[in-house]
């Protein structure tokens, strides 16, 4: 059986979401073919990287582990000081030297783990294949230099400042496979790198079969019988939900709807305080779930996504999406399967709104179409085969 090495910033049950989500549930799908080890930070939070698992193996849902340390935590002051060097650096190469600035920067974009990249130099003959999830962040931005000819890299990239760094022109076209999550991820990074004759595929993730049972009633949940909207995932500014409770607010004054909206996940920002926007924090899975299925729509306000497993979660319960048309990813979920709307101003978010609302005829077919896409392109199997080809291909 060969041994394969997952290598991600954060792993846990409490980290669930984007890439560390992402690495988790392929971990635990990839074990009954390979022997998975997954290379990790004792960090739980993104924004500091602060030590907050044990440092050394440890397991979680039969996955064996590998944490480091994070030495110092993350200065954001320090990052954003670098990060404007190397904007300048993009103008005047004399600033200072390109990769020194990268690799300064990408140490305190964190987290920071000098262990993980010694124990790769060491043990990378023990594994053969290393795959690397995002990258942003120190653990890919390194660690795949240690032994490109036998690393598959998921790169989860989006049109943002960083992806636009002198030091990335090099570091895409290192590895010896890209597995991307959509079309449109790869077309950027080709544009970006003009890297096609690397090795790719669009895998994305498989999504697991939902179990047709009992789930708690969502009106005794929220103790209200309305009707809702939903968001869920980090609820930041950065992440668009200003602006979607801005809209949701405005759509509220102007037609006079008993609508609400619920949000779940951690808040990062100051939420509005209104009746009709109701805050629950993290909650359970079944509750979570429970509160999708009967939910209007999912809005997902996001300017930058790499694949949206919830918008996928929630296409595959039929409930239909509505997104920011700024997210090519988002948009072209919506287009492809014809189960959302996406807005790119109040007016198209009203019209969504409306239509999801209002229009029984549109709904059936929509969750019809939300069902079938992600059976067709986000099953398992399909996705397995994809990642044992790329593999195969790196490793003989």
């Amino acid at each position: 059986m060969k041994k394969i090495a997952l290598i991600v910033q954060r792993y846990g049950l409490a980290v669930n979401g984007g890439a560390e989500l992402h690495c988790r549930i392929l971990a635990e799908q990839l074990r009954s073919s390979y022997d998975v080890e997954v290379l990790t930070s004792c960090a739980k939070e993104y924004t500091t990287w602060a030590n907050a698992y044990p440092e050394g193996p440890s397991e979680v849902n039969r996955i064996k582990l590998k944490r480091f340390a994070v030495p110092y935590e993350r200065n954001p002051v320090k990052s954003r000081r670098l990060f404007k060097k190397m904007r300048l650096n993009r103008i005047f190469p004399f600033y200072g030297n390109a990769q020194v600035l990268a690799e300064e920067w990408s140490k305190q974009q964190g987290p920071y783990l000098p262990g993980l990249i010694s124990y790769l130099k060491a043990h990378e003959k023990d594994y053969d294949a290393l795959i690397f999830f995002t990258y942003l962040y120190y653990p890919t931005f390194c660690g795949l230099r240690v032994a490109p000819h036998k690393s598959i890299l998921i790169p989860t990239a989006h049109d943002e400042s960083a992806i636009h760094l002198p030091a990335y022109k090099e570091f895409f076209k290192l590895p010896a496979a890209i597995l991307y999550n959509t079309l449109s991820e790869k077309k950027l990074v080709n544009r970006l790198f003009n890297n096609e004759e690397i090795y790719s595929d669009i895998v994305g993730v498989g999504m697991d079969e939902v179990a047709e049972k009992d789930i708690p009633v969502a009106a005794e949940i929220l103790g209200s019988e309305d009707r809702y909207l939903i968001y869920i995932g980090r609820i930041d500014a950065g992440k668009g939900c200003e602006l979607m409770l801005d809209y949701f607010l405005k759509y509220k004054k102007l037609t006079g709807h008993q609508l609400k909206m619920v949000l779940l996940g951690k808040s990062f920002m100051k939420i509005t305080e209104h009746p009709d926007v109701i805050y629950l924090g993290f909650v359970e899975e079944d509750i979570k779930r429970a509160l999708l299925k009967q939910a209007e729509a999912l809005i997902m306000p996001s300017y930058y996504e790499s694949l949206s497993l919830v918008t996928l979660e929630s296409m595959q319960l039929g409930v239909p999406v509505i997104v920011n048309a700024r997210s090519e990813v988002l948009k072209d979920h919506v287009e492809n399967s014809g189960a959302g709307y996406a807005f790119t101003s109040f007016p198209g978010f009203k019209f969504a709104v409306d239509e999801v609302l209002n229009n029984e005829q549109m709904l059936g077919l929509m969750r019809l179409k939300a069902k079938k896409y992600v059976n067709d392109h986000y099953n398992w199997k399909l996705v397995l085969h994809k990642i044992e080809k790329a593999v195969t291909a790196i490793s003989g």
